[in-house]
């Protein structure tokens, strides 16, 4: 019955589809709907999974450094080295669990995180309106669809009020297509049915009142979602820039390994011994636990962001965080707290006599009364609890509207009967800066925007337009919000009681007055731009008000501006790209700007290098902020809006786009560190063993403990480094760059420094007549030791250890605690000495192993004091 009724709706009258599905215009039941959940189920679409665990744990497989222990695995079977064989196939489990864990992790992180943004709809049930969770949607529900809204399912369209629906998502089609409530052919095809609405597409202009056909799979674009059995993870940018630079790595110790194959064959060392150390050289040369650390370390900080009100869309996304130079900023909602309350009420007679401040509308002049009643009309607001005392009613809506509302319930006006007999005719959007709704029945109809505008088409005299004018301009410097209201001459109504209004028909108007409001600064917004600055980033304002208002704010801010501080929107699109792009250094603020501009304003700024941020939260913004580094929407905020987005900031607030860059500076930093860390160690293997054979000297360890160290003891120090808090307080370079000039001098400085010191002591061990073996167990256990200890150093690339709390990271103490257990069973259980081939140290050679280890901190720690950068 569900497939049957939804093929044929569009080619039914409105009457007879609500009659098809059993439904009416005042909706289902709210029994009816809960029967209809469990015959339908909820409404969303069948889940494609970005990943699967096969697919993840096959991913694992797929390294060179997997490929060679496979390959050397086969070589010590083929030799019946069995317990070399156990512990190489223990690496590869180990290797590959420990990357699918992660993986898996950080993949059911992000699908939990997107659950966080729902999807909500006005629905109809037993005559009452009422906002509700998109999935509880049922084919018979009655819904209005208003600007900004995502299409919650697929519906046919009731009542048409200048609806406009970008269906691009479904049909390809670029341009928004106008829709309306006709009936249509049956043989209409998808891309013609203008009498429908589609879930997943957006309404980027009007109204409607539409009935729900079909829900979730059973949809147009559920049927497409059912065609698509999987589809393919994509790496981030920077998990390709790493495989990239793994593969660059490997080629080069590949050809170092040839090197010290072919000179260990010319020592006399059997072809299959030195094939098995080649192979676990190469694995000790690459930090083949990189792709496994940068996982956990993005994954780790989504999560942390998520915890701070801050949604990040992909892990994509949390790579360019750190390294924003601009925020490009709105007025409401981020800076402001969104709470916009009625202030004050000035009538036409008023706003050119210029009354004395009042500090609160306590008693309203009937001339006052008639301005706010007639701005109700205008209010397209949602009574969320009717049911509760008239006391602690809610609204919902719009800011401006729903103080428009609160404002009129609180003066004993009937806000729920006009909301029920209000028409709206044209609704608000950023190009006409107005709206105009009233009463069919009345034949009364109200145009409420922005005051200039309505000045502009309202019949006045020179003087009071300029009088009037003058008073709007000094208002809005004082940091106050302005809402124009006025009538449609009763003469110039008729053409409206058709329903739908052009905005050229806004003309010859009476002007009323206008409401003054007020939208508190947020407590923490000057100190969240101060840190932002502090961090190296610009904090510019881009607003629809007014110029003074937006000065007002700013000097709240504790921002010194002027008037030369300020471009507005007219003299923007007067200037072009190359004279704006040199006012950009000196402009702080843009004002009564549109979406357009924004995104002029955005592009110039990245034209000049810069990696720039932008809040949004409309339809309009969509553009801006897919275009920008970093689109960050309001929760608040138009579904298209958010998904567009790169971060959603749940609560609105500016100070999370503050822990935002926090984070992404965190998780760079902390990227750095693990390249460091194990890049650096990586280095021993190749010099140990390198050097031993251009010595002459016996080799001072085997494959097997090269393995043993490389996939148990470094890789849990490198994960740990995800859980550090240190962030760069400066942005380095224009984009998230890991190999710095000074990542790679570093690593080079104590790669270099640290190798030549451990073949230094194993020569000076056999120079002064120390047993082989115990040399061997001697570099060993310096060797296995090195990655754990050293990591407390590398938990800074800048700050010295001596100036940290050791052992604040908890996580890299475990890790160093299996680690050092690890060696010590490997040291004192005989078993595990015979199956390494090590020897007891005698104590001098333990106290020598301490002094070694000191040493390497000291050269860890003077070489980040040499490289120590200043932005820090």
């Amino acid at each position: 019955m569900h497939e049957e009724k939804q093929l044929f709706a569009w080619s039914l009258t409105p009457e007879v589809a609500l009659e098809r599905l059993g439904s009416a215009r005042e909706g289902l039941s709210e029994h009816e709907a809960e029967s209809r959940l469990k015959k339908y189920g909820g409404n969303s679409l069948p889940r494609t999974r970005r990943f699967t665990v096969l697919g993840i744990l096959t991913r694992q497989f797929y390294s060179p450094l997997i490929f060679i222990l496979i390959g050397a695995s086969v070589l010590t079977i083929s030799l019946q080295e069995w317990i070399d064989t156990a512990v190489i196939l223990l690496a590869i489990l180990v290797n590959a669990g420990l990357g699918f864990f992660q993986e898996y992790r950080a993949e059911t992180t992000l699908e939990k995180l997107t659950t966080y943004v729902k999807e909500r709809t006005r629905v109809i049930r037993d005559g009452v309106e009422e906002e509700i969770d998109s999935l509880l949607l049922v084919p018979g529900d009655v819904i209005r669809l208003s600007y900004g809204a995502r299409v919650p399912a697929d519906a046919r369209i009731i009542e048409s009020n200048e609806l406009s629906i970008d269906e691009s998502v479904l049909t390809g089609e670029s341009l928004a297509i106008r829709k309306q409530a006709e009936v249509l052919s049956e043989a209409a095809e998808l891309p013609e049915r203008i009498n429908t609405a589609h879930a997943g597409t957006l309404v980027v202009e009007g109204t409607a009142l539409a009935l729900v056909t079909t829900t979730g799979a059973a949809t147009e674009i559920g049927k497409i979602a059912q065609l698509v059995a999987e589809t393919e993870h994509e790496p981030t940018p920077l998990q390709r820039a790493l495989a990239h630079l793994g593969w660059i790595i490997f080629i080069g110790i590949a050809v170092l390994v040839a090197i010290i194959f072919f000179l260990g064959l010319s020592r006399g060392i059997p072809f299959f011994e030195m094939l098995l150390m080649a192979a676990a050289i190469s694995v000790g040369a690459v930090p083949e636990a990189l792709p496994i650390a940068l996982t956990v370390i993005l994954a780790v900080g989504v999560q942390r962001l998520a915890g701070r009100q801050g949604i990040i869309r992909k892990l994509a996304a949390a790579e360019t965080l750190g390294s924003a130079t601009v925020i490009m900023t709105d007025k409401t909602g981020t800076l402001t707290e969104a709470n916009m309350r009625l202030v004050d009420i000035r009538t036409y007679k008023e706003l050119i006599t210029i009354p004395p401040p009042r500090e609160a509308i306590v008693h309203l002049t009937d001339d006052e009364k008639d301005i706010l009643s007639n701005a109700l009309w205008g209010a397209d607001v949602l009574l969320e609890n009717p049911s509760d005392a008239k006391t602690e009613w809610r609204f919902s809506g719009r800011p401006i509207e729903v103080a428009i509302a609160r404002a009129a319930h609180e003066h004993g006006m009937d806000v729920q009967g006009t909301s029920k007999n209000r028409a709206s005719l044209l609704t608000f959007n950023s190009t006409n800066k107005f709206s105009i709704s009233g009463n069919h029945a009345k034949e009364l109809y109200v145009v409420v925007g922005a005051p200039d505008i309505l000045l502009a088409r309202s019949r006045l005299t020179k003087e009071d337009f300029l009088a009037m004018e003058a008073e709007v301009n000094r208002l809005s410097a004082e940091g106050k919000r302005l809402l124009g209201v006025a009538r449609v001459p009763r003469e110039r109504s008729a053409h409206l009681k058709k329903g739908t209004a052009r905005a050229e028909q806004a003309a010859d108007l009476e002007f009323l007055g206008v409401l003054v409001l007020q939208d508190p600064l947020r407590a923490d917004a000057a100190e969240s731009i101060q840190k932002i600055e502090q961090l190296g980033a610009r904090v510019v304002m881009l607003t629809g008000d007014l110029k003074g208002t937006a000065l007002s704010i700013a000097r709240e801010l504790g921002w010194e501006v002027d008037e030369g501080s300020v471009l507005t929107g007219e003299e923007l699109r007067r200037l072009p790209d190359e004279a704006l792009n040199e006012k950009l250094n000196d402009i702080r603020i843009f004002a009564r700007v549109t979406p357009e501009d924004k995104l002029r304003v955005g592009r110039l700024f990245q034209k000049r290098g810069e990696v720039v941020a932008m809040t949004g939260d409309g339809v309009n913004d969509a553009p801006s902020l897919k275009a920008v580094n970093i689109g960050v929407a309001l929760g608040s905020g138009t579904d298209v809006a958010k998904g567009v987005a790169d971060l959603v900031l749940l609560n609105d607030n500016f100070s999370t786009i503050v822990s935002a860059i926090e984070e992404g500076r965190r998780i760079l930093e902390n990227i750095r560190k693990v390249f460091v860390y194990l890049t650096s160690t990586c280095l021993d293997a190749v010099f140990l063993i390198g050097g031993a054979l251009i010595a002459g000297l016996p080799l001072p360890i085997s494959a097997l403990q090269i393995i043993w160290v490389n996939f148990f003891t470094d890789s849990l120090p490198a994960l740990s480094f995800a859980f550090e808090k240190e962030y760069a307080k400066r942005a380095h370079g224009r984009g998230a760059e890991i190999l710095t000039t000074e990542v790679k001098a570093i690593t080079l400085g104590i790669g270099i420094l640290t190798s030549i010191l451990l073949f230094g002591m194993y020569w000076a061990l056999l120079h002064f007549g120390v047993e082989l073996e115990a040399a061997r167990s001697t570099i060993f256990v310096c060797f296995a030791l090195y990655g754990l200890i050293v990591a407390y150093s590398f938990r800074s690339l800048h700050t010295s250890i001596f100036s940290m709390p050791l052992f604040e990271n908890k996580a890299l103490n475990w890790s160093a605690g299996i680690g050092v257990v690890l060696i010590a069973g490997t040291m004192l259980l005989p078993f595990m000495r015979e199956i390494f081939e090590l020897a007891p140290l005698t104590f001098p050679l333990f106290a020598l192993v301490l002094v070694w280890l000191v040493l390497n901190i000291l050269i860890v720690e003077m070489t980040k004091w040499a490289f120590r950068s200043v932005a820090y």
